[in-house]
């Protein structure tokens, strides 16, 4: 992001998202990347012959050993089968999909851009509650908070207590 800043001329005073910035240089997030790569590394694992070393890593089974207690440190087939729910395709499915090449690579951008879509639209709506969240509430004029002593109306009851603090040492 910071190259892409550097290369468009953008600074961060000009107060502009990252998402922005990606739209404006038309590029995918590194997320989207990253998973189309994983994704299309991982159907070449599928189409390579039995026996290869990558294919009986991916889908060996260690006979002994144990992983840690708590949230385990997840493994490359975990972020695969993440990246496939995400992009919509089944995992188990993914052998047959996964044989034909081209179509693959298709299904793979599609799932991919599908599931940017759905990514951006689910920060836009958590942006929009954050900022919803964060403006003031609607203040009741009637609310009013007023010292005892010089009759001054304070808004906020932590307003109130700071003028009374002042207006104590004044009166006294």
């Amino acid at each position: 992001m910071r190259c892409l800043r550097r290369l468009l001329s953008i600074t961060w005073q000009d107060h502009i998202t990252n998402r922005a910035i990606l739209s404006q240089a038309a590029m995918p997030s590194m997320f989207t990347i990253l998973t189309q790569r994983r994704l299309r590394w991982l159907g070449h694992l599928c189409r390579m012959d039995d026996g290869r070393i990558p294919k009986d890593v991916l889908y060996g089974e260690l006979a002994t050993g144990t992983r840690p207690t708590g949230w385990p440190i997840l493994r490359y087939k975990d972020a695969c089968k993440r990246d496939l729910k995400a992009c919509g395709i089944c995992p188990a499915d993914l052998e047959v999909v996964a044989l034909d090449r081209e179509n693959w690579r298709s299904t793979v951008k599609m799932g991919v851009l599908l599931a940017e879509e759905r990514k951006e639209m689910q920060w836009e709506e958590k942006r929009t509650r954050r900022q919803q969240s964060a403006q003031p509430a609607p203040t009741d004029s009637t609310t009013a908070y007023t010292c005892s002593k010089c009759q001054r109306c304070c808004r906020s009851r932590i307003g109130l207590y700071s003028h009374s603090r002042v207006c104590n040492q004044t009166t006294d």
